[in-house]
């Protein structure tokens, strides 16, 4: 399903979780200066995101006061390219 594929992976790590949480997001990329606004801001945000590819984004609502670190990376394409 063509325009269904994430664009973007964020990498969360919450206060007190011993895992990493990956979401599969769709849109523009939040900037490194956005991100970390939201963590001095404690704002929640809600972001496109999608559990498996074709699916339908949907929003999800992230509380990132309680995130402690955040990175983001690009999905790949079909061709193995960022």
């Amino acid at each position: 399903m063509a325009g269904l594929d994430p664009t973007y992976e964020l990498h969360l790590r919450v206060a007190g979780q011993p895992h990493d949480l990956t979401l599969r997001c769709h849109g523009e990329p939040p900037s490194e200066g956005d991100l970390a606004g939201w963590m001095q801001d404690g704002r929640v945000v809600g972001l496109q995101v999608t559990q498996t590819s074709g699916q339908r984004p949907h929003t999800m609502m992230v509380n990132f006061g309680k995130v402690v670190f955040a990175w983001l990376r690009q999905c790949r394409t079909d061709q193995g390219r960022p």
